[in-house]
Formats: C-alpha cells, structure tokens, sequence
C-alpha cells in the first residue's frame, strides 16, 4: 500500500524589509551608529530579500505578536480545517505537530491538544507534538505520519512551524558583548509554518501525486547551534559540520537503498541554514550536487531567509504546486538542525 502527499499548505506572516528590522532590534539610539551600519552592513551581504516577522516592531523590547492570528493555534486550526474540507473529518486520524520557537505560552493542555479541540478531530491515537529537535523535527513527523497511514489505512497531518523572532536578541547598548555574538542568528531567522497531508493509497486523487518511498534519520551530538542567556547562537564552523553528516548519514544510504544516484533526484528541497550551508552540498566530497540541483533552496533561502523546521517545505510546497507532468520524478527533502538531529524523505511521483 502506497502513502503520498495529497496536499501542502503554507503560512507567512507579513514581509518586511531587512533593514526595518536591523532599526529595530539595533537602533541607533540605544547601540550608537557604528553598531547600526554592522547589522546594516551584514543583512546587506546575508542577502534575504523580505523576511517574514511575527513580532511588533514597535514594541520591542518587548516580544509580543502583532497580530493574534500569528498565534501558533491559530495557524494549525488554519491548516488543518483546510485538509478537513479536502478528505473530511472521518478520514483524518492522526496529527503530529513541531517546533522549537514559539509565542505560544498557555503550555497546558499542550498545543496538539488545542488544535485538536479547535478543529474536532477524531483520533485513532494520541496526537504527537515534538518541540525542539532543531530543524529536522518536520522530517521526524513525517516518518511517524507514514506508519500511522499504513497502520490504519486513513490521513494523517503534518503541522511544522516556527517563530524564531521570539528569541531576537536586544542589546542593552553598544557595550553589550553579546551583540557579536546574537547578531547573525539575529539577521538570519524567520517565521513561518507549513502542513502535508498525508494519505493511503484509498484516499489518493487520480492525478500524479509524490510517494513518500522512505524516510531516513539520523543524530550525531554536537551544540555549534544553540541557546545562550535565550538567544540564539552560531558556530561559524556548522557548515563544516552539519552537511558532511547529513549526506552521510540520511541522504546517500537512502539513494544506495533505491540503487540511485544523485542526478537521479531532480527535486532537492534542503533546509535552508544560509547559502554557505546550502552550498556546501556542492562539494565533491560533501555530495555533488549541481547548481541546477540546490538553485530552488537557494532561492528560498534568498527570498525569505531561514525559516527553521518549515524551511524545506516551504521549498517543496514550490515543487508541490508546480503545473508540469511530473510522472516518475524522484524528491527528496532534507532538514536538519540544533542537536545535531538531520532526516531525509524520498518520493516518487507516481
């Protein structure tokens, strides 16, 4: 029995430009000019050309939404009602959600429950939330999404979403010595959210629709992206790191395992960490990958920065609603993060 994904849904809140946002996390009258002009400077050469913010601007420093419907609950309650009206209530038994940033703060009953409760859904088993497993936590939902279908023969939703501007990072002044070291993550993250449904064979539309044929996930241990005094740090060497392993460990024994090659995937949708990161999937002794075959990750990295955990499927939303014959193109979206946790799903539209 086959699973695919039926349908993909996106979430962004509004656009802004990045030198808005360097005013107001670095201004002028709290961290001098000279501090100002480096993040200035620094968003300029990141190159993100809009990013998508939850966070009032002109509230900072306090870190509030600006508006309610940026409100995590809201945005599940959202997505979910939106695959409801495509399968019906009946057909949906299983919803897994995750994160690691979130404005969310009315922990208990948890999220998942919330949405649950918004939406009506009827369970099988117990919904699943899995909050900080960096920006593999999608794929990781994924893989539990798959054996909930072939289990039960009904959808199942994948809910992914962050909201990393909850931990920017506002100096007190220009002596502050933590500006150095908040600055980058500061200019790098963004918000947003995404959601698959996932169904059997018995459920899926006559068109050509992806596969899900294998998911893979791996971990080595390793804190070159962290929290430190509740911002967000980085390591300049994580791009050294992070890809070598992730290539390693969840892409190539997923293509030996379907006896294929690299150029056999023409559908790369790899979590956008920074173009240094995305990039050094081009090494020879990374992966191999062409300019062709990383130019969509890329793109979205460009256009909205680093989205966290729903990075990769906004990047295959992209492939996802694209209008062209598809039939027996392979995909595969990779995510990894903090942890170092790192996953892989391969498809085949069929």
């Amino acid at each position: 029995m086959g699973v695919f994904i039926l349908s993909t849904e996106t979430v962004l809140p509004e656009l802004f430009d990045p030198i808005r946002i360097v005013d107001a996390l670095y201004p002028v009258e709290k961290v001098g000019k000279r501090t100002n002009l480096l993040a200035r400077k620094m968003a300029e050469s990141i190159g993100i050309r809009k990013r998508p913010f939850v966070l009032d601007l002109e509230k900072i420093p306090d870190k509030c939404l600006k508006r309610e419907e940026y409100h995590p609950l809201n945005w599940g309650e959202k997505l979910v009602k939106s695959f409801i009206n495509q399968v019906g209530l009946e057909n949906i038994g299983f919803i897994s959600i995750s994160y690691n940033i979130s404005y969310h703060i009315d922990y208990l009953p948890n999220l998942i429950t919330q949405i649950v409760l918004r939406t009506g859904l009827i369970l099988d088993c117990p919904p699943e939330e899995l909050p900080y497993y960096g920006c593999a936590s999608g794929v990781l939902s994924i893989k539990n999404a798959v054996k909930y279908c072939n289990k039960y023969n009904k959808a199942a939703v994948v809910f992914v979403f962050d909201q990393c501007s909850k931990l920017a990072y506002t100096p007190e002044d220009s002596k502050d010595p933590f500006i150095k070291k908040t600055m980058k993550s500061n200019l790098l993250f963004s918000d947003g959210g995404a959601a698959l449904l996932i169904v059997p064979d018995r459920l899926k539309s006559k068109k050509v629709l992806p596969e899900i044929l294998d998911v893979e996930e791996g971990y080595i241990p390793g804190d070159g992206i962290k929290m430190e005094r509740g911002a967000f740090t980085l390591k300049n060497n994580v791009k050294d790191i992070v890809p070598p392993k992730v290539s390693e460990k969840v892409i190539k024994p997923i293509l030996t395992k379907f006896n294929l090659e690299k150029g056999d995937i023409l559908e790369w949708s790899i979590h956008q960490g920074g173009l240094a990161i995305i990039d050094k999937f081009k090494d020879p002794e990374v992966l191999g990958l062409t300019d062709e075959q990383i130019k969509r990750s890329r793109e979205y990295f460009m256009k909205y920065g680093n989205l966290s955990s729903p990075s990769c499927f906004l990047t295959f939303d992209s492939f996802f609603n694209e209008e062209i014959d598809k039939k027996d193109v392979y995909g595969m979206i990779v995510g990894f993060g903090a942890g170092y946790y790192m996953g892989s799903v391969l498809y085949k539209w069929n």
